[in-house]
């Protein structure tokens, strides 16, 4: 497809034994003449997932992007790496020197050659073919917000461009840049979000708690860095700041009553007003006080600090082996409860059906489904099965006990013919 030419300001420079050139480009711009290295034949011969691809592209991440561009005021992302081949580009190079009325005369009398020859205009003809090597998700946001928010199209993005060669040789070397940068990309861990991140509603009242909420600001959080789980034999702490940071986006989901796409991307990336973060963060603490009031142990453990604190969790985590003092019996009931809300109809009535259940790793459901006695050890990848069995001691699901019981077996590793169900809770 032929273009208008276009000139855009860019700085020329070398990196390992490629020449690129930085330049800032127009969102509008970079939506109509980048294309996906996907589509381009020069990059992936094959066809078989280019749909497959396609899809990727335009859902999920993307439109989570698109959504950040249109409502948040204050996006920003770093630089696109383009690929360009064909048509007619030129680097036209500034004649930079100092002038006699510069401060900078004082210190010297010429910019460093290097320097002076890395500025000017990047001429694109309209007839090269251009795709992202690296960005596609951030391509394709643009693209879709700026359909969406057409005022968009004058924002400025920054796009690293680089020659492409049409030979084997020249495709292999930008298939290999193509596939070290999407593998060596390293994306933000959660560590950095809950430090950093204002966009992100669970990330900022997670700060908030451990700051200023009595329940999580007295040492009941281990705050180290990139630690996800506690180690098994910690009597410390509760949880980590990462398994908070979940529970409080179990919390936001529950409370804002959809698991709507579009609703989780808009309290991820883009940050609410002032009184509807206060009113989250309002809505947060006083569900997870009266979830914690619901339970007699939990309100006896953060009822107290120091000490008197680390002897409720040593006494509950390892020896009554209690499912409310580790995070998956915590994601297991939150999960839980959000279901049985909806079929209890209220939020009392769940939380009281959700006091009946057993709380020890040692007791059915969760031994040998979710426990190992002999290991000592939660067991990973159980926690839905452990939600269906609950559910089903509840009461619920009655006419799936076959499959249900047929997953159980194979969970305990015995026969599936002579497996019983865990027993029926009787309910007031």
């Amino acid at each position: 497809m032929t273009r208008k030419s276009i000139y855009l300001p860019a700085l020329s420079a070398e990196m390992g034994d490629w020449q690129y050139y930085s330049t800032v480009m127009r969102m509008g711009d970079a939506a109509s003449y980048i294309e996906f290295a996907s589509s381009v034949a020069e990059i992936r011969d094959g066809k078989q997932l280019s749909d497959l691809i396609q899809r990727a592209l335009k859902d999920g991440r993307p439109m989570e992007i698109a959504k950040y561009l249109v409502g948040d005021s204050e996006h920003f992302f770093n630089a696109l790496v383009v690929a360009v081949y064909g048509g007619d580009p030129e680097f036209m190079e500034f004649d930079v020197h100092i002038s006699p009325q510069s401060r900078a005369k004082r210190y010297s009398t010429q910019v460093p050659a290097w320097a002076g020859s890395s500025f000017g205009y990047l001429h694109l003809s309209g007839k090269e073919t251009l795709f992202a090597l690296d960005g596609q998700h951030r391509l394709a946001g643009i693209k879709l917000a700026v359909e969406q928010k057409p005022s968009l199209a004058d924002e400025k993005v920054t796009v690293l461009f680089l020659s492409h060669k049409t030979t084997d040789l020249g495709r292999q070397r930008t298939r290999k840049l193509f596939t070290t940068l999407n593998k060596t990309a390293i994306p933000v861990n959660k560590s950095e979000i809950i430090a950093l991140d204002e966009s992100d509603t669970a990330a900022i009242i997670t700060r908030r708690l451990v700051e200023t909420h009595p329940f999580f600001s007295n040492g009941q959080v281990r705050t180290e860095y990139g630690v996800t789980n506690l180690p098994a034999t910690d009597s410390k702490h509760f949880m980590t700041i990462i398994k908070l940071y979940d529970l409080v986006t179990e919390t936001l989901t529950y409370l804002v009553g959809s698991l709507d796409r579009d609703a989780r991307a808009r309290l991820k990336y883009q940050r609410p007003k002032d009184d509807d973060l206060e009113k989250y963060y309002r809505d947060v603490v006083r569900f997870l006080e009266r979830f914690v009031n619901s339970f007699p142990e939990l309100k006896d453990y953060f009822s107290k600090t120091g000490s008197d604190a680390r002897d409720v969790i040593r006494v509950e985590r390892h020896v009554n082996r209690n499912i409310l003092f580790r995070s998956v019996g915590l994601e297991i009931f939150l999960k839980l409860l959000r279901v049985l809300k909806n079929e209890e109809g209220s939020l009392a009535k769940a939380i009281s059906t959700l006091t009946l259940l057993p709380r020890r790793f040692t007791e059915r459901p969760y031994l040998g489904v979710l426990y190992s006695a002999s290991e000592e050890k939660i067991l990973a990848g159980r926690t839905r099965l452990s939600i269906r069995l609950l559910r089903y001691m509840l009461g619920f699901d009655s006419q799936k006990t076959a499959e249900l019981r047929k997953d159980y077996a194979e969970a305990l590793g015995q026969d599936g013919t002579i497996v019983r169900l865990p027993n029926r809770i009787k309910r007031p």
